[in-house]
């Protein structure tokens, strides 16, 4: 492995928590604005807005410069210009780190969300009186469970697309 290959594996490590955070980004604040009625009336609500949304836009620039322009950086910032050896010896491929990362990266979400949901879902019950307030958290726990037992069983597939991307693009 060279020295740019091992800066291209971490490089879309980075990308894919870039990616985590921009999906719970996404879903908290979809659930702001699905359940919030007078999102852009007043000034406050309406700069609230354009925060999120340079926010998110901000988000999806880094996440796509990390995930498939890694070469790029690479060269930007010079990574590989001190090594004095052209190879690493290591016994994994770049596909297998991107699959552990994003087991990783899933089993992070569930272990964040599961007791969330649970949560959630007890004062659900406990509260009936308020329980309206409850399902937006739990649509969005939902969501987030489903999308981390996405990244973990659809693993391959999505780094199957990440290379085939970069492939492509070479």
């Amino acid at each position: 492995m060279t020295p740019k290959n091992l800066f291209n594996i971490i490089l879309k490590i980075f990308g894919l928590f870039f990616l985590r955070d921009l999906i719970q980004i996404f879903t908290q604040s979809a659930s702001a604005i699905i359940f919030s009625s007078q999102l852009v009336d007043s000034p406050g609500n309406f700069m609230e807005f354009t925060v999120l949304l340079a926010q998110i836009i901000l988000y999806i620039f880094l996440v796509f410069i990390f995930l498939f322009k890694t070469n790029y950086l690479i060269k930007k910032f010079k990574l590989t210009q001190d090594f004095d050896q052209e190879i690493f010896s290591f016994q994994i491929s770049a596909s297998s780190v991107l699959q552990i990362s994003l087991i990783v990266i899933g089993g992070v979400i569930l272990i964040e969300e599961i007791p969330n949901v649970c949560r959630l879902l007890y004062f659900l019950v406990s509260e009936k009186e308020i329980a309206h307030q409850f399902y937006a958290g739990i649509i969005v726990s939902a969501v987030k469970i489903i999308i981390a037992l996405l990244l973990i069983g659809e693993r391959k597939r999505i780094v199957g697309f990440m290379e085939k991307r970069k492939e492509g693009k070479q």
